[in-house]
């Protein structure tokens, strides 16, 4: 009987022999599954758009044409102006108020008449249009672009594509210091190993010399998708972005919808990512035990007191924002028909956000960091093109949908990312804040110096910081 059993348990050990390994097997493969699956990174549907006039032509293919572009002024474009400025209705300052009302009008009085006695437009189109222009129709509207390559390459230097793009209220024209030092960065004491760029600055649709769109619902998601198809267009399979402001938030999609096409990101403002429990013990925490939350000295000197440097000035910097996000058209029809309205409201913006100490100088502060001309030139980009109106709906078409900015937030951005933190931003985002969303911070700097502006004030700044940053991402 011993012995009959013995075949049946040999057969039985055999099944096992089988059975267990085969089960360890796909137990094993579902758990390997599982894993991967949840290691997937996320993105962002990248769709499509229709934004020029009426209903797409289905049957009609789009012009993909890259075509030249100049700048150009008239006679009457410059005697429309100056008949504008030499009707400017004066209003007198509150006494010893400097900027703390907004913007001081017997200073405004200097610059209005330095603008219609002084100011050189046709000199300034001419600056312009030293970077070669161009103009592409994207989705039904025409996308304005500067693209300026290296004079010279030396041996052995590999080309990296470089987009940069602006916010509210810059311009392309915002980066014009900042191209030469990377595209020739030799030249400009800035011998940075084998890192050199050809540098892709856009306009965003709506501003400057980019078409407006005619359709609702034009946001940060809608120019990410152009602007990397711009890029294709272009003949570029990967490359690298940089921004501020909106720019932040439209690289910042860019990279969360094709990571694949995306070599680094580099950003000179991060927006907030969640807020919650956790954020707001850890913001309590840090006023006292910075390193118990992860908070640096530095950070800490930033941050505190939070209510101060988080609440109370960013509701006194913000007015403007409420406006642009609830009722733009309103105010930008003052805006858009007179030049000194849409001076004063500008150029505010770069009093205060270039150092929060301005508010308290009569001038702003204005001419210690930028030249008049400066100014003015891009003041006039958004006067010439009537772009005023079109750019402050950007903010509505936004903020509508997304109201804290934190949606994007839930996808993780998991590209190399460099972070350039200048003190005098609107806000502080330390780097174990920053990486709620960005999981691969590869460089994060503690700026020396400079605001919300970078490539215009600090252009040397950032250009050093943008090579640290693709020279580490081109080593890994």
């Amino acid at each position: 009987q011993t012995i009959s059993c013995l075949p049946r348990s040999f057969e039985y050990s055999q099944k096992n022999a089988v059975l267990v390994p085969a089960a360890a097997l796909g137990v094993g493969g579902m758990l390997l599954y599982w894993l991967r699956s949840g290691r997937k990174i996320k993105t962002i549907d990248m769709g499509d758009g229709w934004w020029g006039s009426g209903e797409r032509a289905l049957k009609r293919k789009e012009d993909e044409s890259i075509r030249p572009f100049k700048i150009e002024t008239s006679d009457k474009e410059i005697e429309d102006l100056h008949r504008r400025l030499d009707h400017f209705r004066f209003t007198p300052h509150v006494e010893g108020a400097a900027f703390h009302y907004g913007f001081n009008s017997s200073y405004l009085r200097k610059v209005v008449a330095y603008w219609r006695n002084q100011f050189d437009w046709r000199k300034q189109v001419e600056v312009l249009n030293k970077y070669p222009h161009f103009h592409t129709t994207i989705e039904g509207i025409d996308i304005h672009f500067i693209h300026v390559k290296p004079s010279y390459v030396p041996h052995g230097r590999t080309v990296q594509p470089l987009l940069m793009v602006h916010g509210w209220p810059g311009s392309f024209y915002e980066f014009y210091k900042i191209i030469p030092l990377l595209t020739e960065p030799a030249r400009h004491g800035l011998n940075e190993g084998d890192v050199v760029f050809e540098v892709i600055c856009p306009s965003i649709p709506g501003y400057g010399y980019s078409e407006a769109p005619h359709q609702k619902d034009f946001d940060s998601i809608a120019a990410a998708r152009i602007f990397h198809k711009l890029m294709n267009r272009l003949g570029f399979k990967e490359y690298y972005l940089q921004g501020g402001d909106w720019g932040s938030r439209i690289t910042t999609n860019m990279a969360q919808m094709l990571p694949q096409s995306v070599k680094g990101l580099h950003l000179n403002l991060v927006f907030f990512g969640k807020q919650g429990l956790g954020r707001i013990i850890c913001t309590m925490l840090g006023a006292y035990v910075p390193w118990l939350v992860g908070l640096s000295r530095e950070d800490a000197r930033r941050s505190y007191p939070f209510m101060e440097k988080n609440v109370y000035y960013v509701l006194r910097e913000s007015g403007y924002l409420h406006i642009q996000a609830t009722k733009p058209d309103t105010a930008g029809c003052g805006l858009n028909d007179s030049p000194v309205g849409l001076a004063a409201y500008i150029l505010e913006k770069f009093s205060t956000w270039t150092d929060k100490s301005f508010l308290h100088k009569d001038d702003g502060g204005l001419e210690s960091k930028y030249s008049l001309d400066e100014l003015l030139t891009n003041v006039m980009i958004y006067w010439v093109t009537s772009s005023i109106v079109s750019s402050m709906r950007f903010y509505k078409e936004n903020i509508s949908k997304d109201p804290d900015l934190s949606a994007h937030s839930r996808c993780g951005v998991y590209v190399p990312t460099g972070i350039a933190a200048f003190p005098q931003e609107l806000v502080h985002v330390p780097r174990v804040w920053a990486k709620d969303v960005y999981k691969n911070i590869i460089t994060y700097s503690y700026m020396p110096r400079g605001g919300h502006f970078a490539a215009f004030e600090e252009p040397k700044l950032l250009a050093q910081d943008i090579m640290q940053f693709v020279r580490k991402v081109e080593q890994l």
